[in-house]
């Protein structure tokens, strides 16, 4: 479990990877077999779907098209749910108990429905803004960060999760940024080992070719990153409500 909440000032990123690492430390072996299973394997079924449209036989363009439209509606909704698996697994041990997979996973459902579409109004705002300047669709990235976490924890809806994202958010969206980018120079150098661990296990491989590495290491990787970035979005939640709003009793009663 992680440190206990006292009255916070200042928003502290070192204090959200303590309460994320403390919290995957927790939790790890079932919030990994869920990572596995829901990020792994859709990973694994794209990989390998992509690698047969350089097949000469038609009739394994067919199955790898197939194999890779379900792996993709696979990982929509699978990352839906483990993000509210995730959400709530940190949260609860942020809290100081311990929540049972079951528990989890029956929040992340009940959930769903509304996870699904913060997802698609955030994802069709943010991507939109990345086209036209890049600038707006990094601060509706950073004004959204924490959209997903009020969902479940706060049982919130669509736009009640987005607008109290940017409150919550608000003067603590460069500390942010930071964060999401000491967590993409993490994600790089788990990228790099697994990629040196391909070529030395299978040698250099043609791009779109399945093997070991993309059916494996890659979609293991995808699903260690997703993990860390779920916990630190989940931690990032817990540390702005601590910032924003006191320690204690509002923390305590985030699930209620």
């Amino acid at each position: 479990m992680s440190d206990g909440f006292g009255v916070r000032r200042r928003f502290d990123i070192g204090r959200v990877f303590e309460r994320t690492f403390g919290a995957l430390g927790a939790n790890g072996w079932p919030l990994l077999l869920v990572a596995l299973i829901f990020v792994g394997l859709p990973q694994a079924a794209l990989a390998w779907g992509q690698s047969q449209f350089t097949n000469p036989s038609s009739d394994a363009i067919a199955m790898g098209a197939i194999i890779w439209g379900i792996g993709l509606i696979a990982g929509i909704v699978c990352n839906v749910i483990m993000t509210g698996v995730v959400t709530h697994s940190v949260v609860a041990d942020l809290q100081g108990r311990k929540a049972a997979l079951g528990e989890s996973l029956g929040v992340a459902l009940r959930s769903f429905w509304v996870l699904l579409a913060v997802g698609i109004v955030a994802g069709l705002g943010i991507g939109l803004g990345m086209v036209l300047l890049i600038v707006p669709g990094v601060i509706l990235f950073l004004l959204w960060f924490v959209a997903g976490p009020i969902a479940v924890a706060e049982k919130a809806g669509v736009g009640r999760s987005l607008a109290r994202s940017r409150t919550l958010t608000r003067d603590h969206r460069w500390w942010l940024l930071l964060l999401t980018v000491v967590y993409l120079v993490l994600s790089l150098v788990i990228g790099m080992i697994v990629g040196l661990a391909g070529v030395a296990l299978g040698g250099v491989q043609a791009v779109g070719q399945a093997n070991f590495a993309t059916l494996v290491l890659g979609p293991l990787a995808q699903a260690v990153t997703a993990l860390i970035w779920g916990a630190v979005v989940a931690a990032a939640y817990v540390e702005l409500r601590t910032v924003k709003e006191g320690g204690g009793q509002t923390i305590a009663a985030i699930f209620d």
